[in-house]
């Protein structure tokens, strides 16, 4: 099945967790200050966002990549620093 789903155009695969609900993801966000439930599986499948990752996998193992400037950094200070560098990494899609 993950094959079949990596075949689709721009299919990426989720992060699998055991879960007491089958093919969900269960986790706390503390933006929304709540539980939320997220499938397991991302299709990732308009142009827009294709472009966006393969613009992201160009900079892949390369010091320009977003999240190797923001590396080690406390997470608040690293989510605003990969906020920024990803704002300067995406080249506008249309």
């Amino acid at each position: 099945m993950a094959e079949e789903i990596r075949a689709r155009l721009g299919a990426t695969r989720g992060r699998t967790r055991i879960t007491s609900i089958p093919g969900t993801r269960v986790f706390y966000k503390p933006s929304l200050g709540k539980v939320v439930f997220r499938p397991i599986n991302v299709i990732r499948s308009s142009e827009h966002v294709v472009k966006i990752n393969m613009q992201l996998e160009a900079l892949r193992g390369r010091d320009e990549h977003p999240a190797k400037k923001c590396k080690g950094k406390p997470w608040r200070e690293f989510i605003s620093c990969l906020k920024d560098e990803m704002k300067r990494a995406i080249k506008k899609v249309k």
